[in-house]
């Protein structure tokens, strides 16, 4: 079975721009009659069936969706925002993309049904906001929970099984050899329910190596290079020695890989480092970041697929998936003898 064809390959086989396929799509007045043939000429030729959304365009939709996340400054949701749009725009919709800080209030809000304005429903990643609150808010407007912080099962959701996510990237440690390990990653700090369920999966795997010793949780006031660096400093200043080095995710993994190199400190000679999330900055530090790998593509099209699901029919059954992963294996944590 071929790969499904996109937006971009219709534009591609048209010789237009995305933008003016969507347009066609969309039955949009203003496009000349030319355009619309020459796509809807290569939206034959190829195949190209646009998802629910599209379809439902031509009869009052406006063909917007909302996505709402907490942190641009975060990597992993700038590229899932990125990947957001690239799916939706295959489907044949726009998508408006707001931040919500980690903020109780701000999250409030996006969850609001009557502060969609003119989008037809909302994907949204929670940090702070609890499900009861969510669920209240959200009225019967269409709405696609992406990540770990809620579990709701009355609504689609896209889930992260941090769990079993950590208990990998530990597993890994442990196999190549490490058994003094620390975390980095507090859940007095952030975000508690996702900290606490990536320091579940910590403890299991050395639970299971019969580590019960197992070493301390660096504090950290947000997930970033700085916190990561200054956890590394607060463990080897307060004399703990750790020859592997979890973090809850690649930013504070880079900043431990910047904190050890300053404290002579070798990786993955002396000290093997892994994170989560594989963003661009691991695959080109020195050593390359070894990293667990969450598919934020299929997560994105899996959200815009069940969005397009609710639009289509508002009692479709609610489906809970899980996002795949998988570890990547890179310098930083290199069996060394």
């Amino acid at each position: 079975m071929g790969r499904q064809v996109t937006l971009e390959d219709v534009a591609a086989e048209a010789h237009v721009s995305k933008s003016s396929v969507s347009n066609v799509i969309r039955n949009h007045p203003n496009v000349r009659e030319s355009m619309r043939q020459r796509v809807n000429a290569a939206i034959d030729k190829l195949g190209y069936r646009p998802q629910a959304i599209g379809q439902n365009l031509v009869s009052g939709r406006t063909g917007l969706v909302s996505l709402a996340i907490p942190n641009f400054a975060q990597p992993y949701f700038a590229e899932l925002a990125r990947a957001a749009v690239a799916a939706a725009d295959d489907a044949g919709m726009r998508l408006i993309v707001q931040q919500t800080d980690n903020l109780l209030e701000r999250e409030r809000e996006a969850a609001d049904s009557w502060n969609l304005g003119s989008a037809d429903g909302l994907i949204f990643s929670p940090s702070v906001i609890e499900d009861e609150e969510i669920e209240v808010r959200r009225g019967r407007a269409p709405l696609v929970l992406l990540g770990e912080r809620s579990k709701l099962s009355s609504v689609d959701r896209v889930g992260i099984d941090s769990v079993a996510i950590s208990h990998t990237a530990t597993k890994h440690l442990l196999d190549q050899g490490r058994s003094r390990l620390v975390m980095i990653g507090d859940k007095t700090f952030g975000d508690p329910f996702v900290v606490s369920e990536r320091e579940a999966g910590f403890h299991q795997a050395l639970e299971e190596a019969g580590l019960r010793e197992a070493g301390p949780v660096g504090a950290v006031r947000d997930w970033t290079r700085e916190d990561g660096a200054r956890a590394v400093d607060e463990l080897l200043d307060a004399g703990f020695g750790f020859d592997g080095v979890f973090c809850a995710n690649d930013l504070l993994a880079l900043g431990a890989l910047s904190a050890l190199r300053r404290h002579g400190l070798r990786v993955p000679e002396d000290v093997a480092v892994i994170g989560i999330d594989d963003i661009e900055d691991g695959r080109f530090a020195s050593p390359t970041l070894s990293t667990m790998f969450i598919d934020k593509e299929w997560m994105a099209r899996e959200a815009v697929r069940l969005l397009a699901k609710q639009l289509a029919d508002p009692d479709s059954i609610p489906e809970q998936l899980s996002v795949p992963f998988h570890l990547l294996a890179r310098e930083s944590t290199a069996l060394y003898r």
